[in-house]
């Protein structure tokens, strides 16, 4: 605590007693007192004059019970030697503080002592104290001041001397005082004073007090006194009111300030006295001034004489004039069209101008008719009517004089007279505003201009030259008089070509005839070599342009780049392309009604046939038609049709609607349409030897093959004995031997199972067999088109393929290449065409022309259906995002390793990041992996994770409610730390990693869903496809991975035909780390699949530098 005689002696005398008021009179705001041990930290506002408020900073030793150092931002306190009032008031605040600080030790001591009750004095808020006392002051006026209540009045009276208008008011509710002070006057208002002005007044300043015409002028003067209060502060003074301000008795008031003044007053008598006026009393109006003009002719011209009037002021807002007994505020605004008129009158000596002859035309055409509007007008020998403009003529002549140049030359003529376009030369004469319509259309047709010549001019702008031919010349026209050299004739435009495309299907070869009308095929391959879709126009060698506006032109184009033609095919005669892009054909030409299309019978039927999937004559095999829906009745349609035609295709489903089934019924389908042809006719002998791709009978003849992952190559024999027990599925399994043996025995309707690992071993095999089909699951496994896998699946010999996968593209369309690659060999070109044309373009240049060719490509040979779209008998997927935040330990941790690997990747160049990539994905798996808990990467740490223990308690929640869990994670030992936990808290699990054998993990799915066990704890790779968990209606994601499909595929054990409830899934995002990041990029990645297959995530790990230090920084 600081004594009084310290703070005395710190001030002064004189701002001591100041500071003391200032206490006193609660403007210390509000005070923040700091405990920094040995030492208080003293933050404070506190209210000064007017609305200024300041800030207070003291630092005091407790110990010494000295002051440390102190500041205050009021203007005084740089110019005291000692502190300043507002630190005085602060001070001795804190001493009341400190005061009541050792009344509450004291208070609970007692408390501990007597048991009695804690408490402590607070204060009401300053604001909300001055405006109680406001309300109270109000409510008690009207009996305390009878006389003067509402009563009170202000006079204004004003002077004005042609440059200033001051304007001093008088108060008083009888007998009127003069307003000596109007800074005084306010700090009375804002303070609530009772002050007195002399023997008969003295009233408490509320704006109660005033009657109502003189409310409006107190809020007047208070707002003046707040917007000039900086302009009257003596430089050397600073204090209390009355002492740090000039006395202010006559306001200088300007601008739009005076005319808020004054219009206050509208309709009232001011008193005043402006310079070289006798009215002492004067009306306030806003109507305008009664101006008026004399216009007397002569023989040289016309002269303007006007009335002048006394102007107080002139604003964007208002103008302000004295005339009889009245001051008119008149709206700037409405006198807007004789502004300009105006001040050049004001400028002008006297009050008469005079316009020559030759100006007289123009201030008939153009100015007269506005003054008309605004002055009475008084017109001595002088008719408008004789001084008419003359109407101009134009003629614009256009030349050729060299291939790339064409030039403009206009001429002007007024009567007889010849102009410049471009000269500013007896501009009273000229129509201006016509002129510069024809200025405006030849500067927007040039780019050149030649000043010797006057002449406009194109160069080298063969876009321009052709809006001139078919937009400029017209404009002209309607103009003037337009005259077009030979030369520039001969640079015509012509229509565009009629193309005609003829198609007719021979095998498996499309055969296409394409003509032009008169056009040339060079002349055409000339135009299509720059193509360009968004250009009007193409330019011809022999200077002529081509209309390529609704023209045929763009679908021509699209064909040569979606076929891939070359311009030695367009020559030909008949061009020949694959069988299948009969529907990227057809469809491109159906969009154009200006491209004639002549199809043949063979070509229709093939459409119509791969359009109407649903009238084809395809039967589902009776055993299973009550089995399958209708959409998946439609998915075997359309897989028939397919093979029909001989197309392949990816059947594209949303996880848990049945692709295994679907295939089923068409190999159940195939095998009974082959039953019946062995029993229609004879044996062949050496039926079961095939031809290969040379021409010779050296393959033998398989059924089918079926290639998945390891994992689901039971599932798929299980699944085959159960929906078509006539069908016999033998697994190439086993030794490579026995893999050999199974090969080699395998009877005619056999269907081979294989895995992508065992495909890759026994390839050279697989070489000595063809098969009807081949069908690959999970497809993503090929989406690398240079792995074994993929490799491998291509080399094997169909005569159908089809590729099931719920996520055809999860990170780049090179994926969705690859799979057409095994399906259809060239169907999506080679991959370096394929990159050049339309991956890189659709991708990183976001080019929708390259976009959508890939759509209407890939759209026949695609059926993908989502689960919302076929399954509205399927209960809700509610999906929520859990956040946790890391603390402590575990949030060091994380930071740490998050600096040290910025660090690492801001010291690699480009180069060393491509081949440290593995590095760098094993130090963000730590990351993770602190995220999830920080004893998997540091074996000594045994703090909590804030994880785990969400997880924990959200799982007892759910047990205790009756639910089962599904709990993924991607990393085992995870699991292992979850696994011991849920022992701890007694409740029941499985766990199923990549380790669990076939036979265990089947006999783990049945139990789990028959028994009680509460949770099943799966590894996210391990159990992520091929299981049917429908018992479980909770699902729980412990860690975010790169890849969202994978996860949603693990969702989709649970959420699958057959659940018979809502499933709550839930993601535990630690918040603001790499998890979250992960999130936002997953979003990010996600539009590019939308855009090609309208609903599935892109979803990869594989990243970019930037992406990385995204995922880090979370910028």
């Amino acid at each position: 605590m600081i004594s009084k005689a310290q703070i005395k002696y710190l001030s002064g005398a004189a701002s001591y007693v100041r500071g003391q008021d200032v206490y006193r009179t609660g403007k210390v705001l509000d005070m923040d007192v700091q405990d920094v041990g040995a030492s208080d930290e003293i933050i404070a506002s506190v209210q000064g004059s007017g609305r200024n408020v300041y800030e207070v900073d003291i630092s005091v030793n407790k110990e010494e019970n000295e002051i440390e150092s102190s500041y205050c931002d009021c203007p005084a306190y740089g110019e005291y030697s000692g502190i300043c009032k507002h630190c005085v008031a602060v001070l001795l605040e804190y001493n009341d503080y400190v005061a009541e600080q050792r009344r509450a030790i004291v208070r609970e001591n007692l408390a501990q002592i007597n048991g009695v009750k804690k408490g402590m004095r607070m204060r009401t808020t300053p604001e909300l104290a001055q405006l109680l006392q406001k309300q109270a002051v109000a409510k008690s006026l009207p009996l305390i001041q009878e006389s003067t209540y509402g009563k009170v009045r202000l006079e204004p009276f004003f002077t004005f001397d042609g440059r200033n208008f001051y304007v001093e008011f008088k108060i008083g509710a009888g007998k009127l005082y003069v307003l000596k002070d109007v800074f005084a006057f306010e700090q009375a208002m804002a303070e609530q004073e009772n002050y007195k002005y002399g023997k008969n007044l003295q009233f408490v300043h509320t704006e109660e007090s005033f009657d109502e015409e003189s409310k409006l002028l107190v809020k007047f003067i208070r707002k003046w006194v707040q917007n000039h209060k900086a302009l009257y502060r003596p430089g050397s003074l600073y204090g209390y009111y009355g002492s740090s301000m000039e006395k202010v008795r006559h306001i200088n008031l300007k601008g739009n300030e005076l005319a808020e003044f004054l219009l206050l007053l509208e309709g009232r008598v001011l008193e005043g006295e402006a310079v070289g006026e006798y009215c002492r009393e004067w009306q306030i109006t806003t109507n305008h001034l009664p101006r008026q003009m004399k216009i007397r002719g002569s023989e040289q011209g016309i002269e303007l004489s006007v009335h002048k009037f006394l102007c107080a002021g002139i604003t964007e807002l208002y103008r302000i004039y004295f005339y009889g007994d009245q001051i008119f505020v008149e709206d700037a605004s409405e006198l807007r069209p004789v502004t300009d008129f105006m001040d050049s009158m004001t400028a002008v000596r006297g009050e008469s101008a005079f316009i020559a002859n030759n100006d007289v035309p123009a201030f008939c055409k153009d100015l007269l008719p506005v003054l008309q509007k605004f002055y009475e007008c008084e017109i001595e020998n002088f008719d408008p009517a004789d001084y008419g403009m003359l109407e101009p003529e134009f003629k614009i002549y256009l030349d050729a004089p060299q291939e790339n140049m064409i030039t403009c030359r206009p001429e002007v003529y007024y009567g007889e007279k010849q102009i410049s376009l471009y000269t500013t030369e007896e501009i009273a004469m000229r129509d201006m505003a016509k002129e510069a319509v024809l200025r405006k259309v030849i500067h927007e047709y040039s780019n050149a201009f030649d000043p010797e010549s006057q002449s406009s001019a194109i160069v080298d702008d063969d876009e321009l030259m052709y809006d001139l031919l078919m937009y400029g010349i017209p404009a002209m026209q309607a103009i003037g008089d337009v005259y077009i050299s030979d030369a520039l004739k001969r640079m015509e435009i012509r229509s565009a070509p009629k193309i005609t495309v003829g198609i007719s299907l021979s095998g498996n070869l499309l055969e296409l005839t394409l003509t032009a009308g008169e056009m040339s095929k060079d002349e055409l391959i000339q135009i299509l070599s720059r193509y360009n879709r968004k250009k009007k126009f193409y330019r011809l060698k022999d200077g002529s342009f081509i209309n390529a506006e609704d023209s045929g032109l763009d679908t021509v184009a699209e064909l040569k780049a979606g076929l891939q033609l070359t311009d030695k095919q367009m020559k030909q005669d008949t061009i020949e392309v694959q069988k299948y892009r009969a529907l990227y054909l057809d469809g491109q030409l159906k969009e154009s009604p200006f491209v004639a299309a002549v199809k043949d019978k063979a070509f229709r039927s093939l459409v119509r046939n791969m359009k109407t999937v649903e009238d084809n004559d395809f039967e589902v095999p009776e055993s299973l038609d009550k089995v399958l829906r209708e959409y998946q009745k439609r998915g075997f349609l359309w897989i028939k049709t397919l093979k029909y035609n001989g197309f392949g295709g990816i059947l594209a489903d949303d996880m848990g609607l049945g692709k295994t089934l679907q295939v089923i019924a068409f190999l159940l389908s195939e095998f009974k349409e082959r039953e019946v042809n062995v029993a229609e006719n004879e044996a062949v002998p050496g039926a079961d030897m095939v031809e290969d791709a040379t021409g010779q009978y050296e393959k033998k003849q398989r059924n089918a093959l079926i290639v998945a992952p390891a994992s689901l190559v039971y599932n798929w024999s299980s699944e085959i004995q159960r929906f078509a027990p006539e069908l016999t599925a033998k697994m190439v399994t086993g030794t490579a031997a026995e893999r050999r043996k199974i090969l080699a025995e395998a009877a005619p309707a056999d269907i081979l199972l294989t895995s992508y690992d065992l495909l890759k071993r026994d390839i050279s095999e697989y070489e000595k067999y063809k098969f009807r089909c081949e069908i690959i699951d999970e497809a993503q496994y090929i989406k690398n088109a240079n792995t074994q896998a993929a490799k491998a699946v291509k080399e094997v010999q169909a005569d159908f393929r089809l590729a099931l996968t719920g996520t055809p593209v999860e990170n780049r369309l090179s994926e969705l290449w690859s799979i057409f690659d095994y399906l259809m060999p060239g169907f999506l070109y080679s991959y370096k065409k394929f990159r050049e044309e339309v991956e890189i373009p659709a991708v990183q240049n976001s080019d929708e022309d390259a976009m959508k060719r890939l759509q209407k490509m890939i759209r026949p040979f695609v059926l993908r259906r989502l689960k919302k779209e076929v399954l509205t008998d399927l209960p809700d997927k509610l999906e929520e995002n859990m956040f946790v935040q890391l603390t402590g330990e575990q949030q060091k941790l994380y930071d740490a390793h998050v600096k040290r690997m910025m660090l690492m990747l801001d010291k690699q160049s480009e180069e060393e990041f491509k081949t440290s990539k593995i590095t760098i994905l094993a130090e963000l798996t730590k990351l993770r992996q602190i995220c999830c808990d920080p004893s998997l990467v540091f074996v000594d740490y045994k703090a909590d994770s804030a994880k785990v223990d969400m997880c924990l308690n959200m799982i007892r929640n759910a047990v205790e409610s009756g639910h089962k869990i599904l709990l993924f994670s991607q990393f085992t030992t995870m699991l292992d730390h979850l696994a011991k936990r849920l022992e701890e808290e007694k409740i029941s699990y499985y766990m199923l990693t990549g380790s669990t054998s076939k036979e265990k993990r089947a006999q783990m799915v049945e139990n789990f869903n028959e028994d009680e066990t509460q949770v099943f704890c799966i590894s996210l790779k391990a159990g992520g496809t091929g299981l049917n968990l429908t018992a479980a209606d909770i699902v729980i994601h412990f860690d975010p991975w790169w890849n969202l499909a994978v996860q949603n595929q693990a969702t989709d054990r649970a959420h699958r035909i057959g659940q018979k409830n809502v499933v709550n899934v839930y993601k535990l995002i630690v918040k603001d780390t790499i998890e979250e990041n992960i999130l936002k990029l997953q979003e990010k990645k996600r539009e590019l699949a939308d855009q090609i297959l309208e609903g599935e995530g892109l979803n990869g790990s594989s990243l970019t530098r930037e992406e990385l230090m995204e995922l880090l920084s979370g910028n």
